[in-house]
C-alpha cells in the first residue's frame, strides 16, 4: 500500500471517528490532508470504495488479533483478549457507532460481519467449555445457560460503545469495560477459578473476589 493511500485511510478513520461516517465527504478528507480531491479519487474512486478499503484493512488487522489469541485460554488470557478487542473497537470507533447505517448501505459488509459475529459467539462459548473442563467454571447450571451467556457477552462487547455514547460517558475507560464484561461470568467461577484470578494479580475482579471470602 502506498504512503498516500495509507494516509488517506488513516485520516478518514480519524475524521469518521470524530464526526461519524455519514458526515464526512472526500473533499473534507482531502482538505485535512492538504491534497486535492483528485488525489483521493486516484486511489478511491468514491467514498464507498474508501469504506470498503478501510473495512478490508480492519479485517486484516482483526485476523492478526485472532491468530494471536490463545485457543486454550487462562482466565487472565480471557481478560487480556477482551481488552485487546476493545482497543480495536476504539481505533475504529465509527464502525461500531454507525454499525446499522453501514450494514444497511453495504450488504457485503453486512454478510461478512454477521459471519464474524456468529463465529465470535462460538469462540466465546468454546472458551466457557474449556474453563469448565479446567475446573475454573462451574458446570452449566441448566441446558443452554452458557449459550445464552456467550451471546450476552458478545452483545455487550459489540455494543458497548453505543451505550457509552448514549449515556455520554468516557468510552476510553477500559477498566469499567473490563469489570462489566467480567461481571457476566464471575458468578460461574469455582473456588479454583477465584484462586486463579487472585494469582493473576488482575484488579478487575479484586473487589468481587474479596467479597467472596
Amino acid at each position: 500500500m502506498s504512503d498516500t493511500k495509507h494516509q488517506i485511510m488513516e485520516t478518514a478513520v480519524r475524521l469518521f471517528n470524530e464526526s461519524g461516517f455519514k458526515n464526512i465527504a472526500l473533499s473534507q478528507i482531502a482538505s485535512e490532508l492538504g491534497i486535492s480531491k483528485g488525489n483521493i479519487t486516484y486511489h478511491f474512486n468514491k467514498k464507498d470504495d474508501l469504506m470498503l478499503g478501510i473495512v478490508r484493512a480492519m479485517d486484516e488487522e482483526l485476523e492478526v488479533v485472532i491468530r494471536r489469541s490463545k485457543s486454550f485460554p487462562s482466565l487472565n488470557d480471557i481478560i487480556e483478549q477482551t481488552n485487546i478487542f476493545y482497543h480495536f473497537q476504539l481505533k475504529y470507533k465509527f464502525f461500531y457507532l454507525d454499525i446499522l447505517e453501514i450494514l444497511r448501505d453495504y450488504p457485503e459488509i453486512a454478510e461478512a460481519h454477521k459471519e464474524y459475529s456468529l463465529s465470535s459467539i462460538q469462540h466465546i462459548r468454546a472458551s466457557f467449555d474449556y474453563c469448565v473442563g479446567r475446573g475454573v467454571f462451574l458446570p452449566e447450571p441448566f441446558p443452554g445457560a452458557y449459550d445464552n451467556l456467550a451471546h450476552t457477552a458478545w452483545m455487550k462487547g459489540a455494543f458497548w460503545l453505543v451505550q457509552m455514547e448514549v449515556l455520554q460517558k468516557d468510552c476510553k475507560d477500559i477498566e469499567t469495560f473490563t469489570n462489566s464484561m467480567a461481571s457476566l461470568w464471575y458468578p460461574f467461577l469455582t473456588e479454583e477459578g477465584w484462586k486463579e484470578i487472585k494469582a493473576s494479580g488482575k484488579t478487575a475482579l479484586e473487589s468481587t473476589s474479596s467479597a467472596k471470602e
